[in-house]
């Protein structure tokens, strides 16, 4: 049901406008303050100067915890011109004429708020994996973005037992951990190395069964409002606690295309397997049972292993708009908000975030964490100002979202887009979440201007009839932004 999204690299540095006098620089930075420290390293004009290339990037598996711009990256300035709304009408308005049947666009200035441009800014659209913004100012609100989560074997309720405990984290990797990475950073080869040690410390020989505890979420695995189709194509499928590469099944070193029946069973059977291959007589000709079971409340830990930050891995979730990953965070979020670790719990969470940050959403209907469903619904006001409150957190707690969307034509989805002739423009100076439905195009960031100011956006398109003509309309309305 899900249209083919589409990526892809920025173009050289814009000429400076002249800068407006001392009194306007004044007041402006009066306005700005405590935004533009955030704002500044987040802001795309360092994108050119890294020379990226869409068929250049490697895929967003490790995503550094900070990423400083380049010598000569040109800073956002408080005082450079703020486009006019006529301006601003005439740049996206042709572009976007005839691209849906209903549409929600928002543009406006980043650091002020100032609305730019609306055209029924208010109306709940269909959002695709713009939702996924949604979930990641949850979990950065809710949560600590520097936790960690843990993946820990225990001593099991019976003798010559072991007990896996799912700790939410499903970009484990069957292998080694490495700490460089986001995708991979706990390995279940390295968990079964520590325990086998810890085993040998006490004097067993090693259990005769392992069992696996993956309660740590609650509720359907599988969200009723999900098309068949796309869960049969596995676009989206069942949520578990534990999961190998954001539940995908290994395929020696790395993840494959297809998709598990049971992800925390998975990663049992692996530990399982990697535990006997490490027990006395090493290579052990059968794995020791394997079968689910709850942990002992206070057993004693044998071994553990520790995922990426979860600031990592939400800026993980915004590059690749990963679905899974989308689900898992939004039930962590729940968990952190005192909330049931469910559908349920997140779409409470979800809400109680957008009200924590004053965005208004009326009508607004969060269906999923991923923006798999239709149902969805969700105004682009509430999405620009999503954005804008990643963009000038003052704190830094949200700056994790902002600096995770894909720059366009650099990484993430946005890749290979802003390929053509009225786009390239916006290369390297937008960056933004993608979304795309088989009938839904969305597009939700911030774009630097050719005189220097951030603005923040959204655009929001439902009942399209060709996606790849929209997606390219949207495209050059954010490159006309760029130029103004």
């Amino acid at each position: 049901m899900s249209s083919p999204r589409r990526h892809g690299p920025p173009a050289g540095r814009r000429r400076p406008r002249a800068r407006p006098g001392p009194g306007h620089r004044a007041l402006t930075a009066l306005l700005a303050a405590g935004c533009v420290g955030v704002a500044g390293w987040l802001h795309p004009h360092w994108a050119p100067a890294l020379g990226l290339g869409g068929d250049d990037l490697p895929a967003a598996r490790v995503l550094p915890a900070e990423a400083p711009a380049p010598a000569g990256a040109v800073p956002p300035d408080p005082a450079a011109p703020v486009p006019g709304a006529a301006e601003v009408a005439a740049a996206v308005e042709p572009v976007l004429a005839g691209t849906a049947g209903r549409r929600s666009v928002l543009v406006a200035d980043a650091l002020t708020g100032e609305p730019l441009l609306e055209r029924d800014a208010d109306a709940p659209l269909v959002p695709a994996s713009n939702q996924k913004l949604v979930t990641a100012l949850s979990l950065l609100t809710h949560a600590d973005p520097g936790r960690r989560l843990r993946t820990t074997v225990v001593e099991g309720p019976e003798p010559g037992t072991v007990v896996l405990v799912a700790g939410g984290d499903t970009l484990l990797s069957p292998g080694g951990s490495d700490p460089d990475a986001v995708l991979g950073r706990a390995g279940i080869r390295t968990l079964a190395q520590e325990t086998a040690e810890a085993l040998a410390e006490r004097g067993a020989a090693g259990p005769t069964a392992v069992r696996w505890d993956a309660s740590l979420f609650a509720g359907p695995d599988v969200n009723e409002d999900w098309a068949s189709g796309d869960v049969a194509a596995g676009q989206i499928g069942p949520v578990a606690p534990m999961a190998f590469w954001s539940h995908r099944v290994p395929a020696g070193e790395g993840p494959s295309a297809e998709r598990p029946v049971d992800a925390a069973q998975d990663v049992a059977e692996v530990f399982a397997a990697e535990l006997a291959a490490r027990l006395p007589g090493g290579g052990a000709p059968s794995v020791p049972a394997v079968a689910p079971d709850r942990a002992p409340e206070g057993a004693a830990e044998l071994a553990a292993v520790e995922s990426a930050t979860l600031a990592e891995q939400a800026e993980l979730m915004l590059q690749d708009s990963d679905n899974h990953l989308a689900e898992v965070l939004s039930r962590l979020a729940a968990r952190a908000a005192d909330r049931p670790a469910s559908i349920a719990g997140g779409r409470a969470a979800a809400a109680a975030a957008l009200e924590a940050h004053g965005v208004p959403a009326p009508g607004a209907v969060l269906s999923d964490a991923s923006g798999m469903s239709l149902r969805n619904r969700i105004p682009a006001r509430a999405l620009e100002q999503v954005v804008r409150a990643m963009v000038t957190d003052p704190t830094g707690v949200l700056t994790p979202g902002a600096r995770a969307l894909p720059v366009a034509g650099g990484s993430g989805t946005l890749a290979g887009r802003f390929d053509d002739d009225a786009e390239r423009p916006g290369r390297g100076l937008a960056r933004a979440k993608t979304g795309t439905l088989n009938s839904v195009v969305a597009l939700s960031g911030h774009v630097s201007t050719d005189g220097g100011r951030l603005l923040t956006f959204s655009v929001v398109l439902n009942e399209v009839a060709d996606p790849a003509a929209a997606r390219d309309a949207v495209d050059r309305a954010v490159a006309a932004l760029a130029l103004l």
